[in-house]
């Protein structure tokens, strides 16, 4: 055994391997899988009859009534959404309506005024060429 020269040397710490959820959460699966290549696939749990799988972040139900269900709500959500966008277009619309009909009856209205006036001038110079 040498006196001076020492024969420790320490182990290699093996490579880490990249925690691939962190990725997938920060900018998508998509971007995971073309970056890393690699191929992600939902995680799917089954229990008996009932699948259900995990999608951004929330547990689906993939199969039996709760997956019909499910669907079902999506689709509903999806047209209630769609019918309260048209709702707002058409307040919009009635409401640019509104603003134009009054604008239009305060034209109206300041036109009947003026005629009146003229028309009450010509009596009043009428009646002043009479005396």
């Amino acid at each position: 055994m040498p006196l001076f020269s020492s024969k420790f040397t320490p182990k290699t710490i093996p490579v880490r391997r990249q925690d691939t959820s962190v990725i997938r959460n920060e900018f998508g699966s998509d971007y995971a899988s073309k970056e890393l290549s690699i191929d992600l696939c939902p995680l799917k749990l089954k229990l008996g009859d009932f699948e259900v799988t995990f999608e951004e972040g929330q547990w689906i139900p993939a199969s039996g009534r709760a997956g019909a269900a499910h669907k079902e709500n999506l689709r509903l959500k999806r047209e209630l959404e769609q019918l309260e966008e048209e709702n707002n277009m058409l307040r919009l619309k009635f409401e640019i309506l509104l603003d134009m009909m009054t604008d239009k009856t305060v034209e109206a209205e300041n036109q009947e005024m003026q005629r009146a006036q003229s028309l009450g001038s010509l009596k009043h110079k009428s009646k002043k060429q009479k005396w």
